[in-house]
């Protein structure tokens, strides 16, 4: 399977909301009460995985905003911050400078595709 930026940017989330989970001294199951969801709910989103599918379930909107509110940081800020991790660690695998990122200022679909910006996408 090829990785693009999407599967980084993901990765980079979960590990940039982690690490302000750290910063706070805050378990996810602490997270998880202070958004009214299991500790089940957020290891699927955050640990191994699904204990059904063995993948973890990639992160929603709601998920997002709902976790940064709980520690008081923007989704903003936490999506920047995996933009760049993304980006760095996307070039460093591939060894280019234009790692593809997705379509921006109205490029359209095709030619993000051309140019890999639709790699990896998820449903």
């Amino acid at each position: 399977m090829i990785r693009g930026y999407a599967d980084f940017f993901w990765d980079a989330l979960v590990l940039e909301i982690k690490g302000e989970m750290g910063r706070r001294d805050l378990s996810s199951r602490g997270l998880g009460r202070r958004i009214g969801k299991s500790s089940q709910y957020m290891s699927d989103r955050l640990d191994g995985g699904s204990s059904k599918t063995g993948r973890r379930v990639v992160l929603s909107v709601w998920d997002l905003a709902a976790m940064s509110q709980a520690m008081s940081v923007s989704a903003a800020e936490l999506a920047a911050r995996a933009h760049e991790v993304a980006i760095r660690d996307l070039s460093a695998r591939s060894g280019a400078t234009d790692v593809g990122a997705p379509a921006h200022h109205g490029e359209d679909l095709p030619t993000a595709a051309r140019r890999g910006g639709g790699q990896g996408l998820r449903p």
